[in-house]
């Protein structure tokens, strides 16, 4: 009976499912997940930056995705480079 219920529970886990359920946090996990402080994360929210969504009409969740999407690569944020251009202005208007 064993062999049956894990050839049907296979059988029906590998059907139809096209996407992912969402992977739900709470703001402590996501704090750690970004390493950004639990108070962050609630002013990214209250400024409309991270959608923040309601479970049970009490209890907020954030989306692990969301989350994620928070960390960037800083040249992408900033237009940071790296290594760091020569500073050329100031040396040679000294001289």
């Amino acid at each position: 009976m064993t062999a049956q219920t894990s050839s049907r529970t296979h059988a029906t886990s590998t059907t139809g499912q096209t996407s992912p359920r969402p992977r739900w946090l709470t703001y402590p996990e996501a704090a750690e997940l970004c390493t950004l402080s639990v108070r962050s994360l609630k002013r990214l929210t209250a400024a409309g930056k991270l959608r923040c969504y309601v479970v049970g009409g009490k209890v907020l969740r954030l989306k692990a995705s969301d989350v994620e999407a928070l960390i960037v690569p800083a040249d992408l944020c900033r237009n940071w480079q790296w290594p760091p251009a020569p500073a050329s202005g100031r040396s040679e208007a000294a001289q």
